[in-house]
């Protein structure tokens, strides 16, 4: 029998207590732990993760590829629930480090799956999945020897429906909330998301990117968004009153004006288009983002950051959409090495935002000993559109790590309000993720 959307609601919730339980069993012991992947070496923490990434980014966010080929790299470096799982991989990773060492080549392949269901629907659909393949690479092409290299950046993804009839991307439009529960997770097919040069400068204090770049990558970045590794839900991720356009054509630049002061900035294609790879397909209308930020540190750009940023998109007039504008700040820091509470504030004028004002706040948990991670975070909006009501959606996961390799995420959401079904006070979402990367 297929089962309903809320009895998955009611299993699904009993499961985000059970894993987070799970995990906080397995990992109680928080202090260094030993193990073969790590060869009686402490598992890296969480600082040491996040720096890792913040050094693969570049400029970049933790979902870029560069970050993501480093933060996986660290996680593996963890003790594992299940080592002869991971023994499996063993000779396709020595032969990864082999090829990295030899050609300045370095690959990463993930899955990543996501099913969602919702305890309301305005039409038939209240279940939704879909699956993502994603290659993605980073070439050091110059300076593989020297502090300041330079490097082409790569992603390509399948994004495909899993045996339900819409993708958690599109299940927002028919619960009636204004966003997406399922970041990402859509049925494009194949596409080139990224494919951009990435030069280091000045021992590594600047830097610049161009060629065909991702803007959510580089706009308004925190440490704890990631779609594949923590929360689902868009409006938790990024700052909604942003009108992000898909990946397009661009560039950008930043640096540290002093140790702990930069500035960055990026110009990209306001009409991106995932699955289309043109160049300014509708002439010179951009989207346009810059920033000026404090960390303690360059390697502490994702763990501890404070930044103010403002934006304007231009008017894309074959879409017919208006130009926007305005301004976010946005703040988190790591405490302790297991606490990173975060916050976001926003204000845009013009309706190609979601919304023209947002605030978000969260936290995450994080487990050093297995690399388990667990989230909570409330965000408000008010629409771009006068004619809707606020609404708020709050977020709660856990991830626990079932290998080196597999993780496995349970998800809820809690709508309130949500604009665009005024009939229901509350919409739940309940979700399971599952990731496998090499």
């Amino acid at each position: 029998m297929r089962p309903t959307p809320k009895t998955t609601a009611a299993l699904a919730a009993p499961a985000v207590l059970a894993l987070a339980l799970l995990g906080g069993c397995a990992t109680a012991p928080d202090g260094p732990a030993q193990g073969e992947a790590t060869q009686d070496r402490p598992p890296p923490s969480a600082a040491q993760t996040l720096a890792r990434g913040a050094a693969g980014g570049g400029l970049g966010g933790p979902g870029s590829a560069g970050a993501q080929l480093e933060t996986d790299r660290a996680n593996r470096e963890r003790t594992s629930r299940l080592p002869g799982l991971d023994a499996v991989a063993d000779p396709i990773e020595e032969s990864k480090a082999r090829l990295n060492a030899k050609t300045g080549l370095d690959l990463g392949l993930a899955y990543v799956a996501l099913y969602q269901a919702s305890t309301d629907s305005l039409t038939a659909n209240d279940e939704a999945a879909s699956g993502q393949i994603r290659l993605f690479a980073t070439w050091t092409v110059l300076g593989r020897e020297a502090v300041d290299q330079g490097r082409i950046v790569m992603l390509a993804e399948n994004r495909h429906r899993l045996g339900q009839d819409i993708a958690p991307a599109a299940l927002a439009g028919e619960i009636g909330y204004l966003g997406l529960t399922g970041a990402t997770f859509g049925d494009t097919d194949n596409s080139l998301t990224a494919l951009y040069w990435d030069q280091s400068l000045g021992e590594r204090r600047a830097g610049y990117v161009a060629g065909r770049i991702a803007p959510d990558d580089f706009t308004d970045v925190l440490g704890y968004a990631n779609p594949r590794t923590t929360f689902q839900n868009f409006a938790i991720l990024l700052n909604p009153v942003i009108p992000l356009p898909d990946p397009g054509f661009g560039g950008g630049g930043g640096g540290f004006l002093t140790d702990q002061v930069y500035a960055l900035g990026i110009v990209s294609d306001a009409n991106g288009s995932l699955t289309d790879v043109e160049f300014f397909p509708e002439g010179a209308e951009f989207f346009s983002y810059g920033e000026l930020g404090w960390t303690p540190s360059r390697e502490q750009r994702y763990t501890t950051n404070l930044h103010l940023g403002a934006f304007h998109a231009d008017p894309r007039e074959s879409a017919g959409v208006p130009e926007s504008y305005g301004l976010v700040g946005s703040a988190n820091i790591l405490l302790g090495e297991v606490w990173m509470p975060f916050g976001r504030l926003g204000f845009s004028d013009g309706d190609a935002p979601l919304a023209n004002a947002s605030v978000t706040a969260g936290v995450l948990r994080y487990f050093p000993r297995y690399g388990d991670l667990a989230g909570l975070a409330v965000n408000w909006a008010d629409p771009s559109d006068n004619t809707l009501g606020s609404q708020i959606t709050g977020e709660a996961f856990y991830r626990f790590e079932v290998s080196a390799n597999i993780a496995l995420t349970a998800d809820a959401q809690l709508l309130i309000n949500p604009a665009l079904n005024p009939a229901e006070d509350t919409i739940g979402v309940f979700g399971l993720r599952f990731r496998f990367d090499l």
